[in-house]
């Protein structure tokens, strides 16, 4: 049995049988406690040759056991606790000193157990707390990220689509995560379909940050470029052909998936353009002119990258303020 798994020592204890496999008979149990120090310049422990060695027998084990019983006699509740699992590792750090956040997250992340470790955590209101608190400064520090790539100068729309890849939370809490399969009708792929809790879907089309005409001068005022026209043009198509195809698509992924979704009064949304990327205007006129263009649509949305990272952070702001 390991007593301590340390930084510079290991402590363990074994009780050895010795007799007759043949009639069974005891002749000798034997208690030893030994201690080894770790190799120099290596991360394992010599344990040919222990610091400490000490050992008693028969009668004696029975002494010692008496004796530990009457020592340590306060009431509580003891459990024995495997010396590979995550409790095991948040012993040996409170032993250690050395338990901060990042030494104990790293710890754990080896266990298996760690699971059953997150449920005894969130059990409690506090507890559940700290998980939530931890989740959003893990967001955070992935919007920071995006934030720095979209504003980078050279960016491209792969960039963007692999950086946004598995947080689907960015688009907003409604949705629940991304469909099956990126291909639900003949002819088209999307970028993200989007699920949202009661099946519905929800196209998203990823283009480029680096669009220097995102909106453009005529005549007298500002209206938005012609990749803005393209990009909404293929959504609008997408949706088309969701639209025909999705009651005969809804009965076959029911049926050869198991997958529930709603085709009825699907909507999409083109991320697109920052305004770092816009030489002869400022994000306040790029703002404007979007929401005028979004203002004359119905089931499509034109949204830049700044204004889809923005949303996220308020959100994650919002929560951060619910903890407190």
């Amino acid at each position: 049995m390991t007593i301590k798994n340390g930084q510079r020592v290991f402590k363990r204890a074994s009780i050895s049988v010795y007799g007759s496999p043949t009639s069974g008979e005891i002749k000798k149990e034997e208690l030893r406690l030994e201690s080894f120090p770790r190799k120099a310049g290596t991360s394992d422990f010599d344990f040919d040759n222990p610091t400490f060695r000490w050992y008693c027998e028969n009668g004696e084990i029975e002494t010692l056991a008496a004796f530990l019983s009457g020592a340590f006699s306060t009431v509580g509740r003891y459990r024995l606790v495997d010396a590979a699992s995550a409790s095991a590792t948040m012993l040996a750090l409170l032993e250690s000193g050395d338990l901060d956040p990042g030494s104990l997250g790293e710890a754990l992340a080896d266990h298996q157990d760690l699971a059953s470790v997150v449920t005894a955590l969130t059990a409690s209101a506090s507890g559940l707390n700290a998980v939530e608190a931890a989740v959003i400064a893990r967001r955070r520090k992935t919007l920071v990220e995006l934030k720095a790539l979209a504003a980078g100068p050279s960016v491209t729309e792969t960039d963007m689509q692999g950086a946004l890849e598995g947080h689907t939370w960015i688009f907003g809490g409604q949705y629940v995560g991304i469909a099956h399969r990126r291909n639900l009708t003949m002819l088209d792929e999307y970028d993200i379909p989007l699920v949202g809790a009661s099946g519905a879907l929800h196209v998203v089309e990823l283009k480029g940050p680096k669009i220097k005409d995102l909106i453009k001068k005529h005549r007298n005022h500002q209206i938005v470029g012609p990749e803005v026209h393209q990009a909404v043009g293929q959504l609008m198509n997408y949706l088309k052909q969701l639209d025909q195809q999705g009651a005969a698509m809804e009965q076959t992924f029911r049926n050869e998936h198991g997958v529930e979704y709603d085709m009825s009064r699907l909507c999409g949304t083109v991320v697109i353009g920052h305004s770092k990327h816009v030489p002869d205007y400022n994000r306040k006129q790029i703002d404007q002119v979007i929401r005028t263009f979004n203002s004359h649509l119905t089931r499509v949305q034109v949204l830049t990258y700044e204004d889809l990272l923005d949303r996220a952070e308020m959100a994650l702001r919002f929560e951060e303020e619910s903890l407190e």
